[in-house]
């Protein structure tokens, strides 16, 4: 990990809450300069605009234990929720597109092709992980 004050111009206006690894995911919407970061235990996704140094905080009921994000088709955001067993996804201005309930639980982390054409979801559910791939229509 590189020391904060090598990171470039990008993140000197974001300010993060001191987490544990286990408490906390992120991700970054290059094209609206826009840092996510999950906070688990406070069942948040903050949103942090890399330049004007502002954040907001997205609080909804389908958010419980917010893992792993990634960035989603249209420069959106898609989160695991761990305790609703589902996809959340949000736009960077912080509404509620849709969730997704998944055939697994505790969800973790997610990931999508390069194309958008495939999501890949896991768990951490000891003896019972799955990988489970996710064909993505167009809009």
């Amino acid at each position: 990990m590189m020391p904060m004050n090598t990171l470039g111009a990008d993140f000197k206006n974001v300010v993060f809450p001191r987490k544990n690894v286990y408490e906390s995911n992120c991700c970054y919407v290059q094209s609206k300069n826009t840092l996510v970061l999950t906070d688990r235990y406070a069942h948040t996704v903050y949103m942090y605009d890399t330049v004007e140094g502002t954040s907001r905080a997205i609080t909804d009921q389908n958010i419980q234990e917010p893992r792993g994000c990634c960035v989603g088709p249209g420069d959106t955001v898609l989160v695991c929720s761990k305790n609703k067993n589902s996809i959340v996804h949000l736009t960077v201005d912080g509404d509620v597109l849709g969730t997704y309930p998944v055939d697994m639980e505790y969800l973790n982390s997610l990931c999508i092709s390069k194309k958008a054409s495939t999501l890949a979801v896991s768990n951490r559910l000891s003896g019972k992980k799955k990988l489970q791939l996710y064909n993505m229509l167009p809009a």
